[in-house]
């Protein structure tokens, strides 16, 4: 979602959102880039070339080139090293593009296969893997968390309410972010190390939420309410979740998503960590804009351990196959990777009487453009995403890029997407 915080501005600023209010898709997600900490602020070949295939064919009121230099424009505008964009209908990746630099300082440029840190967009690939273990029959999303894990969990306010696997990934667990716990990619002592994190996710789930543990904070880890009451964007109550579907999985949380979600739809090169990838040579470096300066500073390649709420790594083309899927309720080009009843369930409104907009598990809709959209956005030290998809026009449009985009900024980041919706719906 946002620098870690559903509200940002370059990734610390504007402090977090009411917990009444809605998950503005232009902000839920991201994490803040500078002040607080932590973010919140899915065959190579063969994708390219169904990338490839009939460019434009659903383009209507502009050229190509219209079009691609409106892009250029607002990238422009952002002040972004680089971003990717894809575009799928049916089930068809219909058209892509990438502007700029991929790392500036090796002199690599954006391609529609270049790999991005999804930053929140990740949790929607989490969602599905968990989901997996539903479908078999493992995992009830209305059971206690308790009866799964190695460890227990409660809500101090209220501990004997039970917190289950649906209030996790609706955010309304009353298990908290404290923005702290992260540091910044700068800071030392800091969660976000260079590379892949060596502390296990398991591990950090635990010092955060059982009491005497080194990272637990009663005031500061929950809210004082009962679970399932009331909503409040939680990073870390995706990645406990997460760990809840590795303790019943009894294998690490990435390679359940890689062997569950990612190999079925032909997504290689995609993963939670950096081992997953073959290399950097193809990984888009993330990147602090400096708004009074307009100059852009290398970050690192890093990583934390609750990587299942933002540490997803793919291009925008296989970002695309997943978003398309996704949108035909599992299912593209032949290949499935989550039932159709699984999908919608997912779609569903799940909490109406909490909040006022749809919130899916996880996935969250409305319609601020006059048309209805389901998606997500997300936002991390040096990253920037949107994905989101028109069910009635079976439409779905993916952005990526490696800087935060705060303010003005993001703005300029979607209206890339609503003309991209415009264009090909």
């Amino acid at each position: 979602m946002t620098p870690r915080n559903p509200q940002l501005v370059e990734r610390g600023g504007a402090g977090e959102r009411p917990s009444g209010s809605p998950p503005d898709a232009d902000f839920a997600g991201l994490r803040h880039e500078r002040g607080l900490s932590r973010r919140d602020f899915v065959t190579r070949a063969a994708l390219g070339a169904a990338a490839a295939v009939a460019p434009f064919t659903f383009l209507r009121s502009a050229s190509a080139s219209d079009l691609e230099s409106f892009i250029r424009e607002r990238v422009r505008a952002i002040g972004t090293p680089g971003a990717t964009f894809a575009v799928v209908k049916g089930e068809q990746i219909v058209w892509s593009m990438a502007t700029g630099w991929a790392n500036i300082e090796r002199k690599i440029r954006a391609e529609p296969t270049t790999q991005y840190m999804l930053a929140s967009v990740s949790k929607t690939i989490t969602c599905a893997g968990i989901m997996t273990l539903v479908e078999d029959g493992r995992l009830d999303l209305d059971a206690n968390i308790n009866r799964y894990l190695p460890f227990e969990v409660h809500i101090p306010e209220a501990r004997h309410v039970p917190i289950t696997m649906r209030q996790l990934l609706t955010h309304t667990s009353a298990i908290r972010d404290r923005y702290t716990v992260w540091g910044t990619p700068m800071a030392q002592p800091s969660l976000y190390f260079h590379g892949d994190s060596p502390i296990p996710l398991g591990r950090f789930m635990r010092s955060y939420l059982t009491p005497g543990a080194k990272e637990y904070r009663e005031g500061g880890n929950f809210y004082k309410r009962k679970p399932g009451t009331e909503y409040a964007y939680s990073n870390l109550a995706v990645a406990l979740a997460a760990s809840v579907a590795g303790c019943i999985s009894g294998v690490d949380f990435d390679t359940l998503c890689r062997e569950r979600v990612a190999k079925p739809l032909g997504m290689t090169e995609s993963g939670y960590r950096l081992a997953d990838l073959s290399g950097t040579d193809n990984l888009a470096m993330p990147y602090h804009y400096n708004r009074h300066t307009g100059d852009l500073r290398p970050y690192f390649q890093y990583g934390y351990p609750d990587y299942p709420d933002g540490a997803f790594r793919t291009s925008a083309l296989h970002l695309a196959t997943w978003l398309g899927a996704f949108m035909n309720v599992g299912k593209i080009r032949g290949k499935r990777v989550l039932s159709r009843s699984t999908v919608q369930e997912i779609r569903r409104n799940q909490i109406p009487r909490v909040v006022g907009w749809h919130q899916g598990l996880i996935w969250y809709g409305g319609s601020p453009n006059g048309y209805f959209r389901m998606g997500h956005t997300g936002g991390d030290y040096g990253v920037s995403t949107r994905m989101f998809f028109r069910p009635d026009r079976r439409v779905g449009v993916v952005s990526l890029t490696n800087s935060y985009c705060g303010g003005k900024r993001w703005e300029s980041f979607s209206d890339i997407e609503r003309r991209l919706f415009r264009e090909f719906s």
